[in-house]
């Protein structure tokens, strides 16, 4: 059985005693527990949580098993994530760190004993939209489910919490030809002088035309560019895609000066190499927060570049499958996000329309030289200058010619 005692530190006023309630001093459990000698801290001056922790305490020496607490599980699974983007690493470890503030906060030591109830107060205690609390739920529902596997608890308790039903993302325009005058206005004005003005420049007219993202931009490298052409992306299949360089962009890439720090020639346009690509990615994004600021352009944002360029391709003819090809996005995520765009899918819908419902109204607009005799069949088939023939199978229609 364990006892709980306060650990005085050499500045507490109470020195010849251990008493509980008398101090704000570090509690510590004391004990024998199954033949075991036990002389922890508890990590907390509350009575009520040390108490709690000293009988899981117990619990986990006399049964064996191996508990281990929410910031350790977070710190595995971060661990395990190492190969993630940075910024999709960062947003891992912000989540995480909160959830276990949360969980210390809750008085929940170890992962084994968060419960549904502690999930609905985390969730109370997060003022999100739906969509973004069904992207962190979804983190969380991995997290748990990678402690399952290390048999660090017992079940996911995330998976029995509803992911918010349809939650739509908040609806992103293109840029306008003004909204992209004022960014590259700023973009040519912002800073001290021309080292980052050029930078800049450079980096706004590379996501303009090609839609890069920001780990593209920063870690450009010089022999992406070959014969009057600039290689972006190794698609999903393992296919090369090539674009023309344009003149804008191979003026403003060749007056870039030498990004600082660099020792000689470099291998990229915006980097020495030397460094960790998240600082890198980090300069960039000041950067254009910088030009975002200044060019006072309402909720302009990097990726609103790449939703521009696709909605171009596809107002201007190409499919789904040459915006996806551009980006670097399977079919289906520009699908998803931009198919409303896309002239061929609209007119294919507006025909389908029309073609469903003359067919029903029997009106000879459906085939223009086909005649309906009924609305009935007419949505069947028709038969070009004798009505339609109806199918035999599931009915028996008897048609008589007078």
């Amino acid at each position: 059985m364990l006892t709980i005692k306060r650990r005085h530190t050499k500045t507490c006023s109470i020195t010849g005693n251990r008493a509980l309630n008398k101090c704000a001093c570090p509690l510590w459990a004391f004990g024998v527990v199954s033949g075991k000698r036990v002389r922890k801290a508890l990590d907390t001056i509350n009575i009520e949580i040390a108490t709690r922790r000293a009988r899981q305490l117990e619990e986990e020496i006399e049964t064996g098993k191996v508990r281990k607490s929410v910031e350790e599980c977070a710190n595995a699974f971060l661990a395990a994530k190492q190969e993630i983007a940075p910024a999709s690493f960062r947003k891992y470890d912000r989540i995480l760190r909160r959830f276990a503030e949360y969980a210390r906060t809750a008085g929940v030591v170890t992962l084994d004993r968060f419960t549904l109830e502690d999930l609905d107060g985390y969730r109370n205690s997060r003022p999100l939209c739906a969509l973004s609390w069904a992207k962190e739920l979804q983190l969380l529902r991995d997290y748990f489910k990678f402690a399952v596997r290390r048999k660090w608890c017992a079940e996911n308790i995330a998976k029995d919490m509803s992911m918010p039903s349809n939650p739509k993302p908040k609806p992103r325009e293109p840029y306008t030809p003004d909204e992209i005058a004022n960014i590259f206005a700023a973009a040519e004005s912002i800073g001290r002088g021309p080292y980052e003005r050029l930078r800049a420049r450079a980096i706004v007219l590379l996501m303009h035309f090609y839609g890069l993202r920001i780990s593209d931009v920063a870690t450009l490298k010089r022999d992406r560019i070959e014969n009057g052409q600039l290689f972006l992306h190794a698609l999903k299949n393992g296919a090369a895609i090539w674009l023309p360089l344009y003149d804008e962009v191979r003026d403003a890439l060749e007056a870039l000066p030498q990004p600082k720090g660099a020792s000689g020639e470099v291998d990229y346009f915006f980097w020495t190499g030397n460094g960790s690509i998240d600082s890198l990615l980090r300069g960039v994004e000041r950067t254009l927060t910088a030009v975002f600021r200044k060019s006072k352009v309402k909720g302009a944002t990097a990726h609103r570049f790449r939703h521009t360029l696709a909605t171009k391709i596809l107002v201007n003819g190409g499919t789904i499958e040459d915006a996806a090809n551009v980006l670097g996005d399977s079919p289906a995520v520009v699908r998803k996000h931009y198919a409303k765009y896309s002239a061929e899918y609209q007119h294919r819908t507006i025909d389908l329309m029309n073609r469903v419902h003359n067919a029903q109204s029997g009106t000879p607009q459906t085939h223009e030289k086909n005649r309906g005799v009924s609305p009935v069949f007419s949505s069947f088939g028709m038969v070009a200058r004798e009505g339609i023939e109806p199918p035999t199978h599931g009915f028996s229609v008897r048609c008589s010619t007078n």
